[in-house]
Order: structure tokens, then sequence, then C-alpha cells
């Protein structure tokens, strides 16, 4: 009888041990599918971040080459420029005032002057303060601008 009991235990243990073997397998595999769909995820919104990076690039080499045709004025120039080199998504940001100092000064005197109709609701006198100052920063800046946009018309990441 106690070989019958310590028969059907050993059954029972061994019956059990496969079962949790089974469980434990079955683990293993969703870890690992969960783990290649983390990865994909992780692959495709690092794929968008390039694509976006690479258009924010095109972009910056179009505006950069405006500028140089004189289709884009420096003040509108910095403007976009400096918006567009901060909206990269890079390992390690681009110092933009070290690494272009008369965009970054450019947009630093003009970032705050009023635009569209922010601009249009301003008393004329006011506006035309604001342009004579934006043009003589133009002026001072131009040469300077014109040599980084030269830079950033062949920029690459």
């Amino acid at each position: 009888m106690d070989i019958v009991l310590a028969a059907i235990a050993v059954v029972i243990i061994v019956g059990l041990a496969f079962y949790a073997g089974i469980l434990i397998n079955k683990i293993k595999k969703q870890k690992a599918k969960t783990l290649l769909i983390e990865q994909a995820q992780e692959q495709e919104k690092q794929q968008k971040i390039q694509d976006r990076n690479n258009n924010i690039a095109e972009s910056i080499r179009f505006i950069a080459k405006a500028t140089l045709q004189k289709q884009c004025n420096i003040s509108e120039a910095a403007i976009r420029l400096t918006v567009l080199l901060e909206t990269l998504q890079l390992k390690t940001a681009i110092d933009i005032p070290a690494t272009y100092p008369a965009l970054n000064a450019m947009y630093e005197k003009v970032k705050d002057m009023p635009t569209h109709d922010e601009r249009k609701a301003r008393p004329v006198k006011e506006i035309k303060l604001l342009d004579m100052k934006r043009e003589i920063f133009e002026a001072e800046m131009e040469a300077a601008i014109i040599e980084e946009s030269i830079l950033l018309a062949e920029f690459k990441l």
C-alpha cells in the first residue's frame, strides 16, 4: 500500500514538474516575443526620428541656400535655421551659440519682435522703429550669417 501511495505521489510530482516546465517554457517564449516586439518598436521609433532629422536637415540646407541666393532675408533665416537646429533629435545636441554664433546672435536680437497679427496690431511708428532695428542688425550680421549659411547649405547629420 505504501508503495502504491509512493508511486502515485511520484507520478503526481512528475506530472506537476512537467506542467511547471511547460509553464516556464511558455513564460520564456512570451518574454522573448515581448522583447522582439519592444526591439521592433524601438527600431521603428529610431527610424522615425532619423526620417524626421533627415527632413529637418533638408530644410536647413534649403533655407541656407535660399539665404545665399538672397531669397530669404537674414533675420528670417536666423529664426528658421536656429529653430530647425534646435528641433533636431541627436544624441548630442548641436551647441548653436558655439557652432553658429552669428545665427544665434541674430536670433536672440529678433526672436521677440512681433510677427503676423501681433505686428499688425502695433502702431505704425513702433513697427517702423522695429524694422529699422532689425535692418541694422541684419546689416551688422549679414557677412557672418552668409558664412554660416555656406556651411549649412551642405549640412549633414
